[in-house]
């Protein structure tokens, strides 16, 4: 997962699926091929993550992990994530070989960008504090439950959440069938009020203070021991989304159709704030189902070298489709000294609303349908490749440090989707 949110409240979905993953974590227990956790004692996972986009947004995300098994092997997992965002956010309009203007998110002031510049709001920042607890016990020998809740609080966003589980061990406990039933309730207060879609941004139509959504998660898990050294997992992942799903931070820009240039605001019968100022709230469905497809193999070496080898499909019913492939191999050296490479590739398809700009007549026919449109490049076709290297070291008493450095590199159709990225991470690990 990259930390591409310019604006943390459109991450549809996002937290719900985090969640269950949590929560799937807490059902297969203490994972194949690692080592027992020591019962009755704390283990305490602190992380300090620095992200870096080239010219874009900057964030330092502090994580702090605890979790506990008890004797009767129940497990409680908590979790304290701080979000901080700063920087450049592209704001959906295209880039064009002249001068646009636009008005910040409050609408209280304005704002321009050169021609062949990528439309970038400046004064993009924010916090994201998010708790969550999660409990898992055993109901007999060989069934197990889990329950959690999740809540998330920033400057313009609010979200909680709970979510539910079982899973059946099989097979001699060589076989896991697990079940996961995650909720959410969103509520989204945009700075300035939430604007009128498809309308002028000059105008600065706005409708009600705030608007909410839900958020509806399942999923199907299968985890198999295939020998003492390899263990494989498989999970189906259902996300149904509704209500207010429209980022309200975003434009589309209105073009000439003969000279590809930014249409005026005034010549379209809107105020006018400068050059270059025929730009249009974005407007996206009310509703979104997306179906996933995970699958990871995890394999032990004679000599404790580790392979993890993932795999990830997603569609949705916006058009969307994508691929994940993650491969990761940790070298175990002398005096609990490891390495560990990293590779992941991923692509996807264009949402079958997202546009890089709009010619009027296309947008009178947007509008006169009651349909859709997003210049948001998040939504366009991408293709990024992260690759990296973690080192680190296990000490005595279960304490572990560790640290990660490694490079995105993003592309798309336009060249607001050319973003690049540096992530950091330091780690350390201690039982209390």
């Amino acid at each position: 997962m990259q930390l591409k949110k310019q604006n943390q409240s459109m991450a549809c979905a996002g937290s719900v699926a985090k969640t269950l993953a949590l929560a799937s974590c807490a059902l297969l227990g203490v994972p194949a091929l690692a080592a027992d956790a020591p019962t009755d004692q704390w283990k305490v996972d602190g992380t300090m993550l620095l992200y870096s986009e080239t010219d874009r947004v900057s964030a330092i995300e502090p994580v702090i992990k605890a979790s506990r098994t008890f004797e009767n092997e129940s497990k409680l997992d908590l979790k304290l994530t701080v979000d901080s965002l700063t920087g450049n956010s592209h704001n959906g309009a295209a880039v064009l070989g002249a001068p646009q203007t636009f008005t910040s998110p409050s609408g209280k002031d304005v704002y321009q960008v050169n021609a062949g510049d990528v439309p970038l709001d400046d004064s993009f920042k924010d916090t994201r504090v998010a708790v969550s607890a999660q409990y898992s016990w055993l109901l007999n020998r060989n069934l197990r439950a889990t329950s959690g809740l999740n809540f998330s609080n920033e400057y313009d966003f609010f979200s909680v959440g709970a979510n539910a589980g079982l899973s059946l061990d099989l097979n001699q406990k060589n076989t896991t069938l697990s079940f996961l039933l995650g909720l959410e309730s969103d509520t989204i207060e945009p700075v300035g009020g939430v604007p009128d879609p498809l309308t002028l941004q000059s105008d600065g139509l706005r409708l009600d203070s705030s608007e909410s959504r839900t958020v509806t998660d399942a999923l199907l898990g299968w985890t198999q021991v295939m020998n003492r050294r390899w263990i494989m997992q498989l999970n189906y992942n259902v996300s149904a989304a509704s209500g207010y799903m429209t980022d309200p931070y975003k434009v589309v820009t209105l073009i000439d159709e003969l000279t590809g240039l930014p249409l005026e605001a005034e010549d379209l019968g809107g105020a006018n704030i400068g050059p270059g100022d025929g730009q249009v709230y974005e407007l996206r469905p009310d509703s979104r189902t997306k179906h996933a497809l995970y699958w990871e193999n995890r394999y032990s070496r004679e000599n404790d070298d580790v392979i993890a080898v993932g795999y990830r499909f997603m569609t949705d019913d916006w058009g969307i489709s994508s691929h994940t492939l993650d491969l990761k191999y940790r070298w175990q050296l002398e005096n609990g000294w490891f390495v560990q490479p990293h590779v992941r590739y991923y692509t996807q398809t264009e949402a079958d609303f997202w546009y890089e700009s709009l010619t009027e007549v296309d947008y009178n026919a947007i509008v006169a349908s009651n349909d859709y449109a997003s210049g948001d490049y998040r939504l366009g076709k991408l293709t990024d490749t992260t690759v990296g290297v973690k080192f680190g070291r296990e000490l005595a008493n279960g304490r572990r440090w560790d640290t990660r450095l490694e490079f995105m590199q993003q592309s798309g159709d336009t060249d607001a989707a050319d973003v690049s990225a540096v992530i950091g991470q330091v780690g350390y690990r201690f039982y209390w």
